[in-house]
């Protein structure tokens, strides 16, 4: 039975992945801002749930976060594409929590032995902040960690209020950053781009935050236990 359940788990992984690349195909989606732009600005009064659906299930299209936000603040403009894609980031975060807490939780503790109760502790104490703070963070691996807390048990209400005060704020730099690509040199755009390094780096200047980000997950770092489809976010 247990055999079986992780079947279904890699099973149900390899059919995502076939199926967004092959939804990639079909919609002849690059690994460019251009090619999601084209995309969604031709796509009327559907392009809002496709922009949405495309954020939620970005990594199984291949496709960095960094890049559908910017598209989604180029063509929705600022604030509707930071709506937008918050709401993508947290249906994406509840989709892989939700997949992993079902299907992998036992697949975790066979990969890491006696190490797989010190991770659970580990991430029961500091999974919802460090989910939160992956999210936030504009370099954050955020699907790492959306899958690591469903393969940890995070508890499921501390984990949707982390991602969901979360998500807003990653999803508004990138769109804020993305509305201002039609007007580079601008005031506005350069703006956007200090603000978006800005609270890329301060954050990794304070020694504790590091530390805590570091060593948090560090018995065993959810794209180990995840798999490949965690490790594509950037």
């Amino acid at each position: 039975m247990e055999g079986r359940r992780h079947l279904v788990f890699f099973a149900l992984i390899a059919l995502l992945f076939a199926a967004g690349f092959y939804a990639r195909g079909a919609l002849g989606l690059e690994f460019s801002r251009e090619s999601i732009e084209q995309l969604v600005a031709g796509l009327g009064w559907k392009a809002g749930a496709v922009f949405v659906g495309m954020v939620t299930f970005r990594q199984f299209l291949g496709l960095p976060s960094a890049v559908v936000l910017s598209a989604g603040g180029l063509v929705f403009g600022a604030v509707t594409g930071a709506l937008l894609g918050g709401i993508g980031i947290i249906a994406s975060a509840i989709f892989g929590y939700t997949i992993a807490r079902g299907a992998g939780r036992e697949l975790l503790r066979r990969r890491l032995g006696a190490r797989a109760d010190d991770f659970q502790r580990r991430a029961d104490a500091a999974g919802p902040f460090v989910a939160g703070a992956a999210t936030a963070h504009p370099a954050g691996p955020m699907t790492a960690f959306h899958w690591g807390s469903g393969l940890a048990s995070v508890p499921v209400v501390p984990f949707v209020v982390g991602v969901a005060l979360a998500a807003p704020f990653r999803a508004s730099l990138y769109s804020f950053f993305g509305s201002t690509l039609f007007e580079p040199g601008t005031p506005r755009f350069y703006t956007a781009s200090l603000v978006l390094v800005a609270v890329t780096l301060l954050p990794l200047a304070h020694t504790g935050i590091r530390r805590h980000l570091l060593s948090a997950f560090r018995s065993g770092p959810p794209d180990d236990t995840a798999g490949h489809a965690s490790a594509r976010e950037v």
